[in-house]
């Protein structure tokens, strides 16, 4: 066995791994959560542009929902456009993401910072409406995993904030079963459509250029055709793959379709990951039987201890989960005089869950 002096073996590997990744110039942009210095001016960003400018010069709020589907730039260029407002005509912005805090309570007290039990829900809503009683955004993010309505009706009813919402459920407002929030709203609805391959060329090369000292044009055209054609136009894997290229430096067909696939495996892992056992498992049986009402008969029946015997308004409440992670859609289809739910695989390689399956089994 081979025995070396830890110091210096630290050394030798940090200057080994600094030869190997010297293409590399700025590793941050191609985190999931970095802000560039350019962004791509989609269509649909003019409209929401169209929107903060008026509300920015004529003070009416004109709340808006985005809809997209992953990685198509919604959070980005929200996040993007509430920064430009804030630093040129000191508009503040609050962002939230309701996934992690999915009660209107939780909202009002990460746009206070009142986390502690001996403030009141009442203390921290007037807090809220003081911080919000001139022009100011709040962005809510991933919208569709709320729980209650009230911090949107108070927001529009008590403040003078601009609201931007965002979603990959298209149907989500329209299923919203509250008229009086719905009255309160009125949004502006844009949706964000999957990039195509002259767009995702268009943000690969703007990352490239800021991130990484050298890059094949013509390999970033591959990567956007393949992003579009595989990945359901993600921009989230197209830029983790642009990060293994450069790093590796290595700018051929067959790299890039090897690095697309690690890229996905990466970014949708990481769903999975934080999926729990059972909606792994319900997940997996989804991909195995599309029609839901088969797909529930093999789970009650699975003698695995988190499925046996599982109810069914139990085994859907995961299902819309899912649903709400963009894993899955449930489609309505009529099957001779009746109708089921299929549910719809958003996953591009499926594979995916049965591998995490195997980890954890």
């Amino acid at each position: 066995m081979d025995t070396k002096n830890p110091k210096s073996f630290m050394a030798a590997k940090l200057t080994a791994r600094a030869a190997e990744t010297s293409n590399m110039k700025n590793a941050q942009v191609f985190n999931i959560g970095y802000t560039p210095n350019e962004i791509l001016i989609r269509t649909e960003l003019e409209r929401v542009t169209d929107d903060l400018a008026d509300y920015v010069n004529l003070g009416l709020p004109r709340h808006i929902i985005i809809y997209g589907s992953k990685g198509s730039g919604k959070t980005l260029s929200a996040l993007i456009m509430a920064k430009a407002l804030r630093d040129t005509k000191a508009v503040p912005y609050f962002y939230i993401n309701v996934r992690e805090n999915p009660t209107s309570t939780k909202i009002y007290r990460n746009i206070t910072r009142l986390f502690g039990k001996g403030h009141e829900v009442e203390e921290v809503r007037s807090k809220c409406d003081s911080l919000l009683s001139g022009k100011s955004l709040v962005v809510l993010d991933e919208i569709d995993f709320l729980q209650d309505y009230d911090v949107l009706y108070h927001i529009t009813r008590h403040t003078k904030a601009n609201l931007i919402l965002l979603t990959q459920k298209v149907y989500w407002y329209k299923n919203m079963n509250d008229e009086s929030v719905k009255s309160s709203l009125q949004p502006d609805h844009i949706v964000f459509h999957e990039y195509s391959t002259e767009e995702i060329r268009e943000i690969l090369k703007m990352r490239a250029k800021e991130g990484l000292n050298e890059f094949d044009k013509e390999s970033l055209g591959l990567l956007s055709a393949l992003l579009v054609r595989d990945y359901r136009s993600d921009a989230r894997i197209g830029i983790k793959a642009l990060e293994i290229l450069g790093r590796n430096n290595k700018w051929d067909e067959d790299s890039a379709i090897t690095a697309l696939k690690q890229a996905y495996v990466e970014v949708e892992g990481e769903t999975l990951k934080n999926l729990g056992d059972r909606d792994l498992l319900i997940l997996a049986a989804l991909i195995k039987n599309q029609d839901t009402n088969k797909a529930y008969s093999e789970v009650s029946a699975s003698n695995h201890l988190l499925l046996r015997g599982v109810s069914k308004s139990t085994f859907f409440q995961s299902v819309n989960y899912l649903q709400n992670l963009g894993l899955v859609t449930l489609i309505k289809k009529k099957i001779g005089r009746y109708y089921t739910m299929e549910s719809q695989i958003l996953l591009s390689d499926a594979s995916i869950v049965s591998g995490e399956l195997r980890k954890r089994v």
